[in-house]
């Protein structure tokens, strides 16, 4: 078995890749549908905000109900090969969405994007990975560098995808998609040559295609676990309200352009990676992970409320810091609480309904703004902020006493 000095790495340069291919897509779904370049068009605004947010929506809708079947079937039959499984269906997917942009048809990109998205598994088993590799106390600093690599995916992937999708380079809105498929080929060859398989004792369990209906029922009703679950299902609520709606907000507000978008994204990654890779590190030396969430809960919260105030990039900018860093503490410290909540043998479930409670957070967003975002500038924000500061209000008021008493 390889040696956490090997391993690390390794993961590191699988997520990386796959977060590359997502992060060249982050400047041109909401591209299709808004902004000064836009070529769908709908009758009305309403009509185009609900298209978007069921495009976005169907991913996350489908991963609900996929990605703890790849969580169970990595329980079972190993890492790697679901792995394979999912990077295949990732090629597939993109070069799906390529074409449907080329031809224009929009219910081309939604059978795309819920087909990626049942097999959306790569990160949930990478963490499964990292667990089975971790010991307790390790597991948020390696964790943090998955996290990094996700910000690195987050620098290069928006500029890359921007870029590619201009006209005048020579590009066409689809040549990313091609690119992105290349990046999972690519990645799909790295695994099978270079990933070892992690798992050492496979456990014999059923392939339920509700599971993910069911963890979230045993992620609410778990005493043990709920107030755990809720925290992070809120976070991932909160979070998801501004990533999801961020560029539609450059786009519209500020008139940026696609390679605009990804810069300012790219500008969001690299303080992900001075965060997750050196910063966080730093901070758990000196602090344990529930002081950490102490001030990264509140901070995020507060962070995303005041995205909506800067009238100027450049302030925009700055505010976009504090959420990259608050965000870049919160992700990972609580990620290692829901890991380490669980036996080693449990990981990949437990890990799988925490992926169930996060499909279901980066659902509902796309709800709640179809029915209810005619403001596109304010809502987003004031409910990811509202979300945030819920799950704090939990943290310091239910689950931190309680953890404590126990002698954690």
């Amino acid at each position: 078995m390889q040696s956490n000095r090997r391993f690390i790495p390794i993961v590191f340069f699988t997520a990386f890749l796959d977060m590359l291919a997502v992060g060249i897509v982050i400047p041109i779904l909401p591209s299709i549908f808004f902004g000064d370049f836009k070529f769908l068009h709908f009758p009305n605004e309403e009509i185009t905000r609900w298209s978007y947010c069921m495009l976005l929506g169907c991913f996350s809708f489908f991963q609900l109900f996929g990605a703890p079947v790849l969580g169970g079937l990595s329980d079972k039959k190993g890492r790697k090969p679901v792995l394979q499984v999912s990077l295949i269906a990732s090629v597939l997917s993109y070069l799906l969405f390529s074409y449907a942009i080329y031809t224009q048809k929009l219910w081309l990109m939604f059978l795309s994007r819920s087909f990626q998205g049942f097999f959306a598994g790569n990160l949930s088993v990478l963490f499964s990975a990292i667990s089975d590799k971790s010991k307790n106390q390790d597991k948020a600093k390696n964790f943090a560098l998955v996290g990094m690599a996700f910000g690195l995916g987050i620098v290069l992937g928006p500029t890359i995808g921007g870029l590619l999708s201009e006209s005048k380079y020579g590009f066409g809105l689809y040549s990313p998609f091609l690119f992105t498929a290349f990046l999972s080929l690519l990645n799909l060859f790295f695994v099978q040559f270079f990933f070892t398989e992690t798992l050492t004792n496979p456990l014999a369990q059923k392939i339920n295609f509700f599971k993910g209906i069911e963890n979230v029922y045993k992620a609410l009703t778990n005493r043990k676990l709920n107030k755990l679950f809720s925290m992070t299902f809120l976070n991932s609520l909160g979070f998801s309200f501004f990533t999801q709606f961020f560029a539609v907000y450059l786009l519209d507000f500020f008139h940026a352009t696609r390679a605009e978008v990804g810069l300012i994204f790219g500008w969001s990654g690299l303080w992900i990676i001075f965060t997750q890779g050196f910063l966080l590190r730093k901070t758990l030396k000196a602090f344990e992970v529930t002081q950490v969430l102490k001030f990264s809960m509140i901070g995020l919260s507060i962070s995303l409320l005041m995205i909506i105030f800067p009238k100027s990039i450049g302030m925009l900018l700055i505010v976009n810091m504090f959420i990259s860093v608050f965000h870049g503490h919160n992700s990972p410290s609580l990620l290692s609480l829901v890991s380490n909540s669980a036996s080693a043998d449990l990981q990949g479930e437990i890990l799988g309904i925490n992926q169930s409670m996060m499909s279901l957070a980066q659902f509902i967003p796309t709800l709640v703004i179809g029915l209810f975002g005619e403001n596109l500038h304010t809502i987003p924000f004031v409910s990811g902020a509202s979300s945030v500061f819920v799950g704090y209000l939990i943290y310091r008021l239910i689950f931190l006493p309680k953890f404590m008493k126990h002698g954690h």
